[in-house]
């Protein structure tokens, strides 16, 4: 039970950290968003490591700190051109798709697999986040699956998802290594390293964004870190599958943060019954 609440601060977390960031993203470019971020992770979670002290380092834990850096980089940059090319709208829906692939990767990558209950929380919150994300389709529930075969962008947010459903297996092998703590910091650090040359060759005077935002931006940071965290710690008590598919019902957070707090009504009908489909996937995994 207590995964269970973890893994709820991490959808908490990760809702606080979009919205903060959407309102980031008015005033500086998504490159140093990320870059932003990643910092902001590192800075914070420095000191804990610093005191909690460095482990061994182990070839397997290597090996997947290489493998999950460069899987989340291609990811950043696939999220990035998606949402570019794209009608959010018909890409963001395709990342619910995260969870169900991990009904594949993790058996194989770590030997996890969840049982009957299990398996219909993970699809009711798939299908509830799905439909909490369709409003802006019209009505047309198959779009973001049509649109595979028409729109590069939603090829591409396919692909993030299925890269997620790795390196959420890949983040249980690290923690299994060392800590959640350290394999946090290692993995958010590795790539900061990575997004500092691509800031300044894909950004416009990125240090005088950063100076601009500076606090708006640590606070993304602050959010995230509490995200990354809970989720690492999650994933020592429960199935990664669980954790991953609570974390994407934080659409829900924001599907209401929206609606009381942005006026933004629209197709509300629609997501009530998304977030009561996820309420009872959610339940499901509680009980399995």
């Amino acid at each position: 039970m207590f995964g269970f609440f973890l893994a709820s601060i991490t959808a908490l977390s990760e809702a606080l950290k979009d919205i903060f960031s959407k309102h980031n993203l008015r005033h500086v470019d998504e490159y140093t968003a990320s870059f932003s971020m990643h910092l902001a992770i590192s800075v914070l979670l420095a000191p804990v490591v610093i005191f909690m002290g460095i482990r061994p380092l182990s070839g397997r834990f290597l090996v997947a700190l290489l493998a999950s850096t460069i899987l989340q980089l291609a990811v950043i940059l696939l999220y990035m051109k998606a949402i570019k090319r794209s009608e959010l709208s018909v890409t963001v829906p395709l990342v619910t798709l995260t969870p169900l692939f991990m009904l594949i990767s993790s058996p194989l990558l770590i030997g996890q697999f969840p049982n009957a209950t299990g398996i219909a929380g993970i699809c009711l919150i798939v299908a509830g986040t799905y439909i909490l994300n369709i409003g802006g389709s019209r009505g047309n529930f198959l779009a973001p699956f049509a649109s595979l075969i028409t729109n590069q962008g939603s090829r591409y947010m396919l692909m993030v998802a299925f890269i997620w459903s790795i390196t959420a297996n890949i983040d249980k092998i690290g923690v299994e290594e060392t800590s959640p703590v350290f394999w946090a910091f290692s993995k958010d650090f590795i790539i900061m390293l990575y997004l500092i040359p691509i800031m300044f060759i894909k950004s416009k005077q990125p240090l005088q964004q950063l100076r601009s935002r500076a606090l708006p931006l640590f606070g993304v940071g602050l959010f995230r870190t509490m995200s990354v965290l809970s989720q690492m710690f999650a994933i020592q008590l429960i199935l990664v599958a669980y954790v991953i598919a609570i974390k994407r019902a934080s659409a829900l957070l924001i599907i209401l943060y929206a609606f009381f707090y942005l006026n933004e009504k629209q197709y509300f009908k629609t997501r009530l019954i998304g977030l009561l489909i996820i309420t009872l996937g959610l339940v499901l995994i509680a009980v399995s």
